[in-house]
């Protein structure tokens, strides 16, 4: 039976303990407040990040996982490892995944599978958490494959920023639509499709677009008695208790799971932003 190892980056924002209890590799991006300098999830956690976020004239920015990171880490658990499985972000968002495909060329194509989930946050955590779990049962890299692949095809999300300033600051938002925002206290609901972050309805108001979020997911006719749904949310546990009320007042009592929005996936959606992961 072959013994295969997986590896992911940061922005799968696993929650704590979870990398270690499945034999997990996660290599960090890195985010700049001016001259400093983070490994995500490692030299800041999230709620440090978002509070100096707030206090923040300027947008942080982020960089990828390089090559040669990645090539360090394949070689070192090719020595004990027949094969690894390296599951990333949506290639849309990063160069994190074209990264671990030029590792993969130089360590030899044969030996690792590079994935890209097309996904973001937990929406791919969970993939990985599941790989990790099938690994664990010895289970083959064809296997562990498709059902990755599987998800990829069939986990949705959706999302609510709270506020419009960090879209304003990252360029996705003129300052004359966020001043307007602002004022009518507009909430965009967003979701991702193929890999990409799409912008699919409004609400005034964090409790409207929370509700409308439910009345989405109904229409694509998510059925929430049989899965464990993911919660998260980006230093805000308020607004994700108004999110479980909706979805409860709406579909009834589920299962859930909740996880905090990583740093750098916090650069782009801001703090108190709110998120679902279903199939």
């Amino acid at each position: 039976m072959s013994k295969i190892k997986i590896i992911t980056d940061s922005t799968s924002d696993l929650p704590r303990g979870i990398a270690e209890k499945y034999d997990i590799e996660v290599l960090p991006l890195t985010i700049f407040f001016d001259k400093d300098e983070y490994r995500d999830w490692v030299d800041i956690a999230p709620n440090a990040f978002f509070e100096r976020m707030r206090n923040s004239e300027k947008l942080p920015t982020t960089s990828q996982v390089n090559p040669n990171s990645f090539k360090e880490k394949y070689e070192l658990f090719l020595k004990d490892y027949d094969h690894i499985i390296s599951i990333h972000l949506s290639s849309d968002a990063s160069g994190t995944y074209n990264s671990a495909v030029i590792a993969r060329e130089m360590v030899g194509e044969d030996k690792v599978t590079v994935i890209d989930t097309r996904n973001y946050t937990y929406g791919f955590g969970q993939m990985v958490i599941e790989a990790a779990e099938m690994a664990g049962e010895r289970r083959t890299k064809e296997e562990i494959v498709d059902r990755i692949n599987y998800l990829i095809d069939n986990v949705k999300t959706l999302f609510v920023v709270d506020t419009l300033e960090y879209l304003k600051k990252g360029g996705r938002l003129s300052a004359t639509k966020a001043t307007i925002g602002t004022l009518l206290n507009l909430k965009p609901i967003l979701t991702v499709d193929d890999g990409k972050i799409v912008a699919i309805d409004k609400a005034r108001g964090m409790k409207k677009a929370l509700k409308r979020i439910v009345e989405i997911m109904q229409e694509q006719g998510a059925n929430l008695k049989d899965q464990k749904v993911k919660l998260g949310h980006a230093d805000n546990l308020e607004h994700l208790r108004d999110f479980e009320a909706a979805i409860e007042e709406t579909c009834g009592k589920f299962e859930m799971e909740e996880f905090e929005i990583g740093c750098v996936i916090g650069v782009y959606c801001g703090p108190g932003t709110v998120v679902i992961h279903y199939i």
